[in-house]
């Protein structure tokens, strides 16, 4: 078994330069959430936003884990192509169910498969997520090029996700060195018929894989920058929010109320962040990617519905927020905090733990007869009683 990397790397320059096509992505994607400012997203923006957000997020981990796995032996090229296939996803994000499906799938099917094949040539294999070099649901999205009803191809993009995820968290839970040793039995099998027909192939040349094991504190780093990402989406959409309301005076009422929404909203931000760095993907990992990688799609999902509902409330900080907003807002936190909870492993102080992840829930039933800005500072209560909480745990 190898490891790759040493305990002080860092992401390198390209991986940073890999992660700004997610920046474009994640705005991408947060537009769907917007919808009209009374009603908020409909039931099928919410669904594509989630059934896209882990098209792309599966993407971004195959080229992650490929690059922490391999480390300086990286293929430039193969990390390029990765980068202007997410950017065509994300191009296709707005018209992903009314003309451009086909391309947001076709992007998909070819990106991922240079992901995996430059994962495949490395001659490493990571059984703990077997996802970034091999997708099991493609035939799936293949299927879809065939179907029109939007939630009939959204269903099969779905389920081939799905799929793919249950697939590598299976596989992760098999003996390492039997499944390396039936590889490299196939391998051999393989390039014995490659060296009958063509002595000089590059398939009769090939030796075996070997099995192979990411460098947590770097691999940690690469999940805690996409965190940071999200994070940055919900600054800019409460920010530009804010930019375009005319009177900022403070006066009485509605003037104090938004007040109240830019102190909540960057606590809240604030909060999050703090969260991440010290109990969530900042930090060197204790877990395999088999667990670790699906707890961080639903925290960067979660924040992402956080940012669309803030950009929401912070237009409208003294009226009440629309129904589909708020629940993706409150249901946001409260997911959030759980998954931090989750992976923090010790029961102490479990009742205030508890109750901050419940106080979003709650929040979200009163949210018919609150404020947009009170909605948003019992949010940033619930997660600073959160951090203050595990705080005190550690």
């Amino acid at each position: 078994m190898t490891e790759a990397g040493t305990a002080d790397r860092h992401a390198s320059w390209l991986e940073l330069f890999f992660d700004l096509v997610v920046v474009v992505a994640v705005s991408q994607l947060a537009h769907l959430l917007h919808g009209d400012a009374h009603h908020g997203p409909g039931a099928l923006d919410i669904v594509t936003f989630f059934t896209l957000y882990l098209a792309i997020w599966l993407v971004w981990t195959a080229f992650t884990v490929y690059s922490s796995v391999v480390a300086d032996k990286v293929r430039v090229r193969a990390m390029f192509l990765g980068m202007a296939g997410i950017a065509t996803m994300a191009a296709a994000v707005p018209h992903s169910m009314d003309g451009r499906a086909g391309v947001f799938a076709a992007a998909y099917l070819i990106t991922s498969s240079i992901g995996g094949g430059a994962f495949q040539r490395s001659g490493v294999v990571l059984f703990s997520w077997s996802a970034a070099w091999q997708n099991s649901g493609l035939a799936l999205w293949v299927i879809a090029f065939f179907v029109e009803h939007p939630w009939a191809k959204l269903g099969l993009w779905l389920a081939g996700l799905l799929v793919t995820v249950a697939f590598s968290v299976l596989r992760s839970r098999g003996d390492q060195e039997e499944m390396v040793a039936k590889m490299n039995e196939r391998l051999v099998e393989r390039a014995n018929r490659a060296r009958q027909r063509a002595p000089r192939s590059q398939e009769a040349r090939r030796t075996g894989v070997v099995a192979a094991r990411l460098d947590p504190a770097h691999f940690g780093e690469r999940l805690g920058l996409f965190v940071i990402i999200v994070l940055g989406e919900a600054m800019l959409q409460v920010v530009g929010a804010i930019a375009e309301i005319e009177d900022w005076r403070p006066g009485h009422g509605a003037g104090w109320l938004l007040f109240l929404l830019v102190v909540s909203a960057f606590a809240l931000l604030v909060t999050i962040w703090g969260l991440n760095v010290r109990h969530g993907f900042a930090e060197e990992t204790r877990f395999p990617p088999s667990l670790i990688l699906p707890a961080h799609f639903v925290a960067i999902a979660s924040i992402t519905t956080v940012a669309a509902g803030l950009g929401a409330a912070a237009a409208e900080s003294s009226a009440h927020l629309n129904p589909a907003s708020t629940w993706l807002m409150c249901g946001g936190v409260s997911v959030f905090l759980l998954v931090v909870n989750l992976l923090s492993a010790h029961a102490r102080l479990w009742p205030a733990r508890a109750a901050a992840v419940l106080l979003p829930a709650v929040a979200g039933v009163l949210a018919p007869w609150l404020p947009a800005a009170v909605l948003v500072a019992l949010l940033a209560a619930a997660a600073g009683g959160q951090l203050y909480a595990l705080s005190r745990t550690r």
